[in-house]
């Protein structure tokens, strides 16, 4: 026999691949009995006590380990009367079902403490830059706009002075913002791989399980990208139906407008390390540039303004309080 043909040939592929299709039928035959129940449930908290309380709270109301899934609505009132029985620890509640599995998400309710006044500081600069702008609420200004500063220099006192004496010490608030100067390296590649999707495609089934997985069949296609949706989860199995499209991979060039877009992006996640506070980057220059093989070195001198006061503790002094 060379070929078959029409349900023969239907027959004789699923003789070939009875294993395959055994183990399938498996994995149907518990998911049909398994996805009723729920086997875990997992608390996302740091807090002992209120991960504790929030289980017992849930058992009352139903949900426990091999308990049975229940429906949205259900579960909207669980939440509702939770929340409402424990408001004074517990700010906000979620629960969500992933498969055979509850995850609870918990905001625990946070009293805010009042700051304490200090009773003497300035603000003082933690860089070298010029000052740009000044937005004080307490205390007398000892720099002005366009003033240059070192790190360490008072930039709003809480020596509140007249006829050059003091007359009372505050505790200075004010946000101070500097114009500063950084020198950046970058790093980047000069190509990327370029995937087309081609008009060529197959279905497959992919099984994940104690961190492995598999395809009940073999794949056809020599170049392809998965596109997989989960259908079932299940006592740590995983079942995916995944959709195999062909694609041609070829490798291409930054042109200038992406090559400007990814320095951009490179410099933003840089300095947002380094800035501090409220910042936003004025301006950008190239001052060296080596082009290599298959990348681009780049050294670039940056300009921004960010905030440079902060707040430091100052020792009281007698001052002599004057009326009116």
């Amino acid at each position: 026999m060379v070929k078959y043909y029409g349900k023969k040939k239907l027959i004789n592929y699923i003789y070939l691949n009875k294993t395959s299709f055994i183990y399938l039928g498996f994995i149907l035959l518990l998911v049909f009995i398994f996805t009723r129940f729920i086997i875990n449930i997992t608390v996302i908290t740091e807090d002992k006590n209120l991960k504790r309380t929030l289980l017992n709270e849930l058992d009352k109301n139903g949900i426990s380990n091999y308990s049975l899934i229940k429906s949205n609505e259900k579960i909207n009132l669980i939440k509702e009367k939770i929340v409402e029985s424990n408001k004074d620890i517990i700010e906000w509640l979620n629960i969500e079902r992933k498969g055979m599995k509850y995850i609870i998400n918990v905001e625990p309710k946070v009293v805010k403490n009042k700051e304490e006044e200090l009773p003497y500081c300035n603000i003082v600069s933690t860089k070298d830059s010029v000052v740009t702008r000044i937005i004080s609420s307490k205390g007398e200004e000892i720099v002005d706009v366009n003033d240059s500063v070192k790190k360490g220099d008072v930039l709003v006192s809480g020596d509140i002075t007249f006829n050059n004496e003091t007359k009372k010490q505050v505790c200075a608030s004010a946000t101070v913002y500097g114009r500063t100067w950084y020198t950046v390296n970058l790093s980047l590649p000069r190509s990327y791989e370029d995937v087309e999707k081609l008009n060529k495609y197959r279905y497959n089934l992919l099984v994940k399980f104690n961190n492995k997985s598999f395809k009940i069949f073999k794949s056809r296609l020599k170049s392809y990208k998965d596109e997989s949706k989960r259908i079932v989860n299940f006592l740590g199995i995983e079942l995916y139906l995944q959709r195999e499209v062909e694609v041609k991979v070829s490798a291409k060039e930054y042109n200038q407008e992406e090559l400007n877009s990814n320095i951009n992006k490179l410099v933003e996640e840089k300095m947002k390390h380094t800035l501090k506070g409220d910042y936003r980057i004025i301006d950008q220059k190239v001052l060296k540039k080596d082009i290599n093989d298959s990348k681009i070195d780049i050294e670039l001198f940056i300009v921004a303004e960010e905030e440079i006061g902060t707040r430091e503790i100052g020792k009281i002094e007698d001052v002599k309080q004057e009326d009116g």
